[in-house]
């Protein structure tokens, strides 16, 4: 075990942020949060609390933290999901009624793996899928603006300027459809729009495409050919698309690409998953009594997501109405949410901050208190995700008074006397799989349970959209104030002051902000690198293994030069998610890339994404 682990509650003693704390226990932990959770409603409303979750560290954590919001009586749940994943999702859940995923029963022929290294990133399952294309010959066709595990297996790779990646979704439906490689009888019989489509497509030129993506048309014309062409064909997704203010449209027109190709639901295509029914936990009243903050983001409030920055802004602004203590699991604001300044500026106005982490982090730091959480191995657990649910018992028991995410939310809504939760998670989780027709530990003893796979179910069902049709032109969406066709905001462009154009990523070896303690990892990558092309170092009188700025509007920040030379020269790759666990004050501040970003300016529309691509900067010695 590392020494370092939090293994019992601390609750701070000192001024917030000063380091000072004193060891509690579960039972004075809970009762705390409890009594400043009441408090908080007492004077303000129950609105006032917000809910903050990073990536998963289970698949119910979503769910749990849901139930508990809604029972306690607040809407404002700000996740990460508004700038990582469900700009996607819910592209597809509005073009054909529910997320699509790339068969992985049967092979493809082609493959495109757009803004995403999933050798190095990817979960198992997606995983498979590239050993499977490589197996079968699949074509593979990689959008990248930087040289990856993925680029260097591609049969063919195009860059992009960051943040273009819409521009480039039309260029590939332009010559699709111009050039009738789209599925017809597909199109004439299960798709709603098509004519709108088109109509949209004439109003852009390929020599504008090309200056705003900086791909060649025929490197554009090339790409679509080969995708639409080869066929069954499956398109895998990242990050990237979800941070542009051109985020939702961007997915838009890749869930558009998927249905006029005739690739939904075939096999060795996009397929609309069969699931293992179960009970959704996160359904139950909502007690809230104000809408949430951030609701005029149409399409990310159908899921009840807040965007962050305004939840955090609402704690020093109360606009539209004060946020006053947070509840933050598996998430580190401080080092992943935009404008970091601001983000602090917020933290310190909170009257409450409760933090459930395994290390001293530095969004933990600032917290009231800190509850020390389970390590995915310690504590039962179940996926129902992709067509199936899998048990995952525990190996071993958790160190000290370290708890499961879901165990320390079920302690709270019970210390708070609500109705609807459980005395243990396994209790819960029969309650969950009762629809299935399943115990817990018959899902451990039997293994795995998949839902039998049918293919092009639209057929006899159609699809779950209000026409029943994949619906490329959406009124649903109109309805809701969203474009019912893809519209392009214009993107942000570079000045003198600020001449080139910043992206970023994380580090291969670490998740997001996440393990900066572990010495075997650190031992791997000893700090953030900004990676440029050799031309770029040279006009900026940079030299490789040496500390630039890189700048933006926002700030500035420091990180080490490394040449890359598959970069366009305009191009500047920053590390993410950096920051010094060994220093006393942690270093959030000094390599993080967030404080370059900021809340202001282009956002997208229908989930309240900020600009986290494709930003305006500068780079020189320090």
């Amino acid at each position: 075990y590392h020494p370092e682990r939090l293994i019992k509650p601390l609750r701070r003693i000192g001024p917030r942020g000063s380091g000072e704390w004193e060891e509690i226990t579960t039972d004075e932990a809970v009762s705390h949060i409890a009594n400043k959770l009441r408090k908080v409603i007492e004077e303000h409303g129950s609105e006032s609390i917000a809910f903050h979750m990073g990536a998963n560290r289970n698949d119910l954590i979503g769910e749990f933290m849901q139930r508990l919001g809604k029972t306690i009586g607040t809407p404002n749940f700000a996740t990460v999901d508004n700038v990582c994943s469900k700009a996607r999702s819910l592209a597809d859940k509005f073009t054909f009624g529910q997320k699509c995923f790339p068969d992985i029963n049967q092979p493809s022929e082609c493959l495109v793996v757009w803004g995403r290294n999933t050798l190095d990133t990817g979960g198992e399952s997606r995983m498979d899928i590239i050993r499977q294309a490589k197996e079968h010959g699949t074509k593979i066709l990689v959008i990248d603006p930087r040289e990856t595990s993925m680029t260097r297996i591609a049969h063919q790779w195009v860059k992009p300027r960051p943040g273009s990646d819409g521009y480039l979704g039309i260029a590939l439906l332009k010559t699709i459809v111009e050039e009738g490689l789209y599925d017809r009888e597909f199109v004439e019989k299960y798709t709603i729009g098509f004519d709108k489509l088109h109509e949209m497509l004439e109003g852009y030129s390929f020599e504008e495409l090309e200056r705003e993506t900086w791909i060649s048309i025929d490197d554009m014309k090339k790409f679509a050919r080969t995708y639409a062409t080869s066929k069954p064909a499956v398109i895998q997704t990242g990050n990237p698309l979800d941070q542009t203010p051109n985020s939702y449209q961007s997915c838009r027109l890749i869930s558009i690409l998927r249905a006029v190709t005739g690739n939904l639901d075939v096999p060795g295509g996009e397929v609309v998953a069969n699931g293992v029914p179960f009970l959704n936990i996160k359904d139950v009243e909502d007690r809230s009594k104000r809408l949430m903050i951030g609701s005029e983001f149409k399409v990310a409030a159908s899921l009840g997501l807040a965007p962050s920055q305004d939840v955090l802004r609402a704690s020093y602004t109360s606009d539209p109405y004060p946020i006053k203590a947070s509840l933050i699991f598996g998430s580190n604001p401080l080092m992943t949410y935009a404008n970091t300044e601001g983000v602090h500026k917020a933290i310190m106005e909170l009257d409450f901050i409760a933090t459930a982490e395994f290390f001293m982090t530095p969004t933990a730091k600032y917290s009231d208190i800190i509850l020390p959480v389970a390590a995915n191995h310690e504590y039962d657990d179940f996926s129902p995700k992709f067509g199936h649910i899998v048990a995952r018992p525990k190996i071993i028991d958790p160190q000290g008074e370290c708890r499961a995410d879901i165990q320390w939310m079920n302690l709270i809504a019970k210390e708070l006397g609500l109705k609807g939760f459980w005395d243990s998670p396994k209790e819960a989780f029969d309650e969950i799989l009762e629809p299935a027709g399943l115990t817990y530990e018959e899902l451990v003893e039997n293994g795995p349970v998949w839902a039998p796979q049918k293919y092009m179910k639209y057929i006899d069902e159609g699809f779950k959209t209000a026409s029943g049709k994949v619906e490329i032109y959406s009124e649903t969406l109109k309805e809701m104030g969203v474009p019912p066709i893809p519209e392009m905001v214009e993107q942000i462009t570079s000045t003198d002051d600020y001449p080139l154009v910043m992206t970023s990523g994380k580090d291969s070896y670490y998740y997001h902000s996440s393990w900066r303690k572990l010495p075997t990892l650190r031992r791997l990558s000893k700090e953030p690198l900004v990676e440029m092309n050799r031309e770029t170092a040279e006009k900026y009188r940079l030299v490789e293994g040496e500390m630039a700025y890189i700048e933006t509007t926002e700030g500035r920040i420091t990180q080490k030069v490394k040449l890359n030379e598959s970069l366009d020269p305009k191009i500047i790759f920053v590390a993410h998610g950096w920051w010094f666990p060994e220093r006393e004050d942690l270093g959030w501040k000094e390599s993080n890339d967030n404080v370059l970003t900021k809340w202001d300016g282009p956002k997208c529309q229908a989930m309240g994404a900020v600009t986290l691509r494709g930003i305006p900067c500068k780079i020189y010695p320090v």
